[in-house]
């Protein structure tokens, strides 16, 4: 072994001893009074012992592979630290079962361990007749190095205390460092019977660097980060690469060289060419060496972004409408653009052809002329693939597809797709940054989060218009069906007049009913005329106090088709609070419906009646009555009818006229004894809220 490295190693050693034994001295002043920093302080001045032991051993000529007692006492030491940590974080020794039967086995194999110290002895040389029993001393210390990383994993526990978590999670990390190098240090030694005793002096820098990271966790509270470079880290893990590649070389022609010849050499051949050839294939890959280049920026350094602040932003530039009203569109093209650094940007929506067209032009250079629309040869693409493309980079691949000035401008930077399940929703053009600086995978993902979200927007924003426009189409259809049902109602009623006059015509009283009937279908038809142009009053009644008796009996006589089959009975003394217009559309279906199904000739009774806080109209046929469950089914059904050229919007659209007037409609019938439907209005010193909209009674069964 060569004295420089011995020395070198020694220096290792000596420098983590000092600091070592500094942390403990500084350790105990701060926080030696409790019972964790106490034992805080007994770890790092035990390995700092163990530090200096190995620091001597040139002077004391003891072997690097009889660390004896000293290094099992440090194990033990630190385990306990582990178990402080863990009590401290949990609360209490009520551990998971599994963590629990780990400290267990590694407080065994210490004991254990400590039996095959005492046996060996400190520094004892290493000798053919003490090989087993060394390498059943090596073993344990791999089984302990290997067991100790697991009891690691979920050490930083302290949620709400951030700054223990980090000071914890940086001692951690110390420690894992330690037992992973003791981990490889003494399964080489037990594979090569200890003729690795070159790479003994390496432990020195193991412990050097272990006492700088245990320095930063507990003179700093684990706050302090350390700023390293991306290139310096990628030659480090490059040079990480390269040394594990030699120990697997070295390992594997040991192992190999165990072999009888000519097999053994043979095999030592194979498997440095195996791995000649396979180290000759892989350094050149490009593809290697960018995801290489990747997965460290990625993982190890902050990134690039504050997400919390772009997704902050963003939302916030989506949901604001204050300035100059701005259409949502243009809000989402500002915020992506502004998420990605970009200074401008267009945004390009599907029409219903699929193609892109344009829509918004947000902050471009007004001397630059957008394309109205993009390839469809592009917008299938993008479709398909999701691509995001970087004009620069990816012109080979789209440049077919793109207008010729993207090439050679200096502003087109990057298209990206908004795609909302699996649908094209549109794309955005992206101004290049200042320094036209190429996309990488952070502006990627950015570019792929908000552009995701601009599309469920834009997406949910069409659907709200396409639903509004729907809504506007639905109230259209069910204003025509109402009023389609009161225009075959008339007819009815002047069909039926007409038949009749052919035989009463002679009778004074059938004349007199038959010009009321002829003026109430008239006014009737000037107000259907007239809802053509005016929201449906089913849904925002005018209520007014209205005289009951006197303005029911004025209306019976047109609905009674000239033949007087409408009596009224009964008065209420007091004003009820009823829209005129629309009570007299819904008792006019009831009292028509209630003459159709009465057997001819006979008197449909409308029965006026104040009871409690309302007044109550009755109307009750002589039909045959109805089923309950056609009551509860049927009857207030749109479309719905036993009528052979019914409509079945009668019953359904009187409701809901009582309803926008704040009363309700009821029905009682029973199959051969008749039905009687009950409208309640309340009085007019007794108002109700009126609602907003009456929806369509629908029952259930």
């Amino acid at each position: 072994m060569s004295s420089l490295w011995m020395i070198a190693g020694n220096a290792g050693h000596a420098l983590a001893a000092a600091l070592l034994a500094s942390l403990a001295i500084l350790t105990s002043r701060r926080a030696g009074r409790t019972r964790d920093g106490q034992i805080l302080v007994v770890a790092l001045a035990l390995t700092a012992l163990w530090s200096l032991r190995h620091a001597l051993a040139g002077v004391l000529s003891l072997a690097f592979l009889s660390d004896g007692v000293a290094e099992t006492v440090r194990n033990g030491a630190w385990l306990a630290v582990m178990g402080t940590y863990l009590y401290r974080s949990q609360g209490n020794w009520n551990l998971h079962r599994g963590r629990s039967l780990v400290f267990m086995a590694l407080g065994l194999l210490l004991v254990v361990q400590l039996g095959f110290d005492l046996l060996v002895g400190e520094g004892a040389p290493l000798n053919e007749g003490l090989l087993p029993v060394f390498k059943s001393s090596w073993l344990l210390r791999c089984v302990f190095a290997l067991g100790a990383l697991v009891a690691l994993h979920g050490l930083s526990g302290q949620r709400d205390h951030p700054a223990v978590a980090r000071q914890q999670a940086w001692v951690g990390a110390a420690l894992a460092f330690m037992w992973a190098y003791d981990f490889n240090h003494y399964i080489l030694a037990w594979l090569t019977h200890g003729e690795v005793l070159s790479i003994g002096p390496m432990r020195g820098f193991v412990m050097a660097l272990l006492a700088a990271m245990l320095a930063v966790a507990l003179r700093t509270d684990g706050t302090r980060s350390v700023a390293i470079s991306r290139a310096a880290l990628t030659r480090l893990i490059s040079l990480g690469i390269l040394v594990l590649y030699m120990l697997v070389v070295v390992l594997a022609a040991t192992l190999s060289s165990e072999l009888s010849a000519p097999l053994g050499r043979v095999a030592q051949f194979a498997v440095l060419f195996a791995l000649a050839v396979s180290v000759l294939a892989l350094l050149p890959s490009a593809s290697l060496r960018s995801w290489l280049r990747v997965e460290i920026s990625k993982h190890l350094f902050a990134h690039r972004y504050d997400y919390r602040a772009l997704w902050l932003r963003f939302a916030a530039t989506v949901a604001d409408s204050t300035e100059d009203e701005a259409p949502l569109d243009t809000r989402v093209t500002r915020a992506i653009a502004e998420a990605i650094e970009a200074p401008a940007a267009a945004l390009y929506l599907s029409d219903s052809d699929g193609r892109l067209m344009r829509n918004i032009m947000w902050a471009w250079p007004d001397q630059i002329d957008l394309p109205c629309d993009f390839d469809p040869n592009l917008s299938a693409r993008l479709r398909e693939t999701g691509w995001i493309v970087d004009v620069a980079t990816d012109w080979s691949q789209f440049g077919t597809m793109l207008p010729g000035w993207m090439h050679r401008s200096p502003h087109a930077w990057a298209i990206a797709p908004l795609i909302h399940r699996d649908q094209l929703v549109g794309a955005i053009l992206l101004a290049a940054p200042p320094g036209r600086r190429p996309l990488d995978w952070e502006d990627l993902d950015v570019l792929r989060v908000v552009c995701g979200e601009a599309a469920a927007l834009i997406s949910e924003a069409r659907g709200r218009i396409a639903l509004a426009e729907a809504q506007r189409f639905d109230e259209f259809n069910r204003r025509f069906a109402f009023m389609l049902h009161d225009l075959k109602n008339l007819v009815s009623q002047m069909s039926l007049l007409a038949s009749n006059a052919q035989r009463h015509a002679d009778n004074p009283a059938f004349r007199e009913d038959m010009v009321l009937t002829l003026h109430e279908t008239a006014g009737r038809m000037t107000e259907l005329l007239q809802r053509l142009g005016r929201p449906d009053s089913t849904v925002d009644a005018d209520a007014t106090s209205l005289m009951l008796g006197p303005w029911v009996r004025e209306l019976a006589p047109g609905w009674a088709a000239g033949l007087g089959l409408v009596e009224v009975e009964g008065d209420v003394l007091q004003p009820a609070r009823a829209d005129a217009e629309g009570l007299a559309r819904a008792l006019g279906h009831l009292v028509r419906n209630a003459i159709e199904a009465s057997p001819a000739g006979r008197q449909v009774r409308i029965v006026l009646e104040a009871q409690e806080s309302a007044a109550r109209i009755h109307v009750i046929d002589g039909g045959s009555g109805m089923s309950p469950a056609f009551v509860r089914d049927e009857l207030f059904r749109p479309f719905s009818s036993t009528k052979p050229n019914g409509f079945g919007l009668g019953a359904h659209e009187a409701r809901l006229l009582v309803q926008a007037m704040g009363g309700s409609l009821e029905v009682e019938s029973a199959e051969g004894q008749g039905t009687c439907f009950t409208i309640r209005l309340p009085f007019a010193d007794r108002l109700a809220p009126i609602p907003h909209f009456a929806q369509p009674a629908r029952k259930t069964g």
